[in-house]
């Protein structure tokens, strides 16, 4: 069973990522589950209270409950939104469920991640506004820390079904296995994969070699050209990565996610997070 987990904040990139989670889905036994957080309180000013009360620090019930019906309203139209793209795609049968939480957001993200047991979790990576939970570095964290697959899509993305992947290697001992997972995870889908290695201070024989014994691993995919392998080497790797982009049309990047840091064993520090999340290309994130 696919399993598609999404939160929203309802900003003007959430009709973007439910249009990437729905060019996803390869079965008609699909469930994508939206949710929507709503923080713990909300601490609004009242000149009114008596002396001695810190009004800055009032929880104003009245308008979380103004919030709430907002977010109801907010759910209930883009759930009609996404019900229309299935009845127009291929699966129109897939089941749709909803939520509305309220919580510390990284906190709630995970805790319905291993209540959902999700095949991919989907998010933007920028919100709405300051008081989006989904604003900032949100979806960088959740990448760090979820074990499940997460994709990313940046507000200015085109929303494709994906086809051209570009995964981004440094040589791990889990490349591998983090391949053959992507395979797995968009069966059914018309993909190919670019294995590529940005060549910056390494010697190239050693990258070279170190390729070719990946290569050697995906012998018949590689006849059947659903996957090639690249070394680029190159001096800015930042300029190099969008070049690569741009010629083979990527329109979904993969990396594997670690713990300490999503890029350390993939870039050394003359990039850094921000490059990669600037270019406007959704990116799935595979947990270490």
């Amino acid at each position: 069973m696919l399993k598609i987990l999404i939160p929203v904040d309802f900003s003007e990139n959430t009709k973007n990522v439910c249009k990437y989670a729905v060019n996803l889905i390869n079965t008609e036994d699909t469930e994508l589950h939206i949710f929507h957080i709503l923080p713990d309180g909300v601490m609004v000013p009242d000149s009114s209270f008596p002396a001695g009360i810190d009004s800055d620090a009032f929880l104003n019930s009245e308008y979380l409950d103004i919030m709430r019906q907002t977010a109801n309203e907010n759910l209930s139209m883009l759930l009609d939104f996404v019900r229309l793209l299935l009845k127009n795609s291929n699966y129109p049968k897939a089941n749709i469920s909803s939520s509305i939480l309220s919580g510390d957001a990284e906190w709630e993200i995970m805790n319905i991640c291993e209540s959902f047991d999700p095949t991919f979790v989907v998010m933007g990576t920028q919100g709405h506004g300051n008081k989006s939970f989904l604003q900032g570095s949100m979806a960088k964290k959740i990448m760090k820390k979820v074990k499940f697959p997460v994709i990313a899509v940046p507000e200015n993305s085109k929303i494709t079904i994906p086809k051209n992947i570009l995964y981004a290697t440094n040589f791990s001992d889990l490349d591998y296995a983090k391949l053959v997972l992507i395979f797995k995870l968009f069966h059914n889908l018309d993909i190919t994969i670019y294995v590529t290695h940005f060549n910056i201070e390494s010697d190239f024989n050693t990258a070279q070699k170190k390729m070719e014994s990946l290569k050697q691993a995906f012998k018949k995919k590689r006849s059947d050209g659903k996957i090639h392998f690249n070394i680029i080497d190159s001096k800015n790797k930042s300029i190099s990565l969008n070049t690569f982009c741009d010629q083979y049309e990527i329109d979904t990047i993969s990396f594997i996610s670690y713990k300490s840091n999503i890029f350390h064993y993939l870039f050394n520090n003359e990039i850094h997070k921000k490059d990669f999340f600037m270019l406007d290309v959704p990116m799935l994130a595979l947990h270490e």
